[in-house]
């Protein structure tokens, strides 16, 4: 009797599924990866925006508390010269940079400079343009500036170390 070899089709399901097998381990790997890194992303972006918005927080908290002093100084001064005399001097021991105009009438005669630091290469400045109030319910400032600079300075390295690790 003669022997007869049966073909089956055992070898080519077990490739195919195999194969298929290596296709959905390899998606889920690139699934994970790209889901931690935007996780990550994430979480560097809520980071910035909290140390942003603390640093915000602060500089209002400042602001207003300038704000309170120039009320008592506008009261206290019995003219533009006196007053403005008052603030550069209350200001002068705060926490910022006062800078004062030689000209007293115009409209940006003291300014103050606030700058705070929210990162490590980013720092939010907010310059403060001091009013004198010639109505009763006029602003005793004007903010003439708040912006947030980002030091982005980059040291090229552009040594090639080869054999010997120079």
């Amino acid at each position: 009797m003669k022997k007869q070899h049966q073909f089956s089709n055992f070898g080519f399901s077990t490739i195919l599924l195999t194969f298929a097998m290596i296709c959905i381990v390899t998606f889920s790997a690139l699934a994970f990866v790209t889901a931690n890194s935007d996780y990550k992303l994430s979480r560097r972006v809520a980071d910035s925006s909290s140390a942003y918005y603390s640093v915000c927080e602060d500089v209002n908290d400042e602001i207003s508390q300038i704000d309170a002093m120039l009320f008592a100084s506008y009261q206290a001064s019995p003219d533009k010269t006196t007053y403005f005399d008052t603030v550069c001097t209350a200001l002068s021991s705060d926490s910022g940079y006062v800078s004062r105009s030689d000209n007293p009438d115009s409209s940006d005669a003291v300014t103050f400079t606030i700058t705070k630091e929210v990162t490590d290469t980013q720092t939010l400045t907010v310059t403060l343009g001091i009013n004198y109030p010639t109505h009763k319910y006029d602003a005793f400032y004007k903010i003439n500036e708040w912006k947030l600079n980002t030091d982005t300075s980059f040291s090229e390295d552009d040594t090639l170390n080869l054999i010997g690790g120079n």
